[in-house]
């Protein structure tokens, strides 16, 4: 396994800054690779959260963009708005956006993509416990 490069982003949230982090898959993909919003479930995620987006980037070779859901679907919906519309920026498909959680974030997440759904988006994909890192269990 390769190390992925990681970097902080701020972005403005619906009642603070947000702090974004991204992760980048370590191996240089001949296309770009699918974009995963990770919906972390709040402040005390902390270093559980970074090992499943590490993974996530690394094995599955997503961009992954991890965000804390303390605004719930709101904050995470204008991440993910942000990242489609800033996706060739971050070497990823625009046209692959995957939202995903785990724990209390996955709830969010889906209500994400329900969101996007309502709202006409080409199609935001659920990732579910099937996908390394996602598993609820340590």
């Amino acid at each position: 396994m390769s190390r992925n490069r990681i970097a902080d982003l701020q972005l403005r949230g619906s009642t603070s800054p947000l702090t974004v982090r991204v992760f980048w898959p370590g191996q240089a993909a001949p296309q770009p690779a699918p974009l995963l919003v990770f919906c972390m479930a709040g402040a005390g995620a902390g270093s559980r959260a970074a090992a499943a987006c590490r993974s996530l980037s690394d094995d599955a070779g997503l961009v992954v963009l991890a965000v804390s859901c303390l605004a719930g679907a709101q904050d995470a919906t204008t991440v993910l708005e942000w990242a489609a519309e800033h996706a060739a920026e971050l070497g990823a498909d625009p046209g692959r956006l995957f939202v995903a959680g785990r724990d209390a974030g996955s709830a969010v997440a889906d209500a994400v993509a329900s969101r996007a759904r309502a709202a006409g988006w080409p199609a935001v994909m659920l990732l579910g416990d099937e996908y390394p890192g996602l598993a609820s269990s340590d």
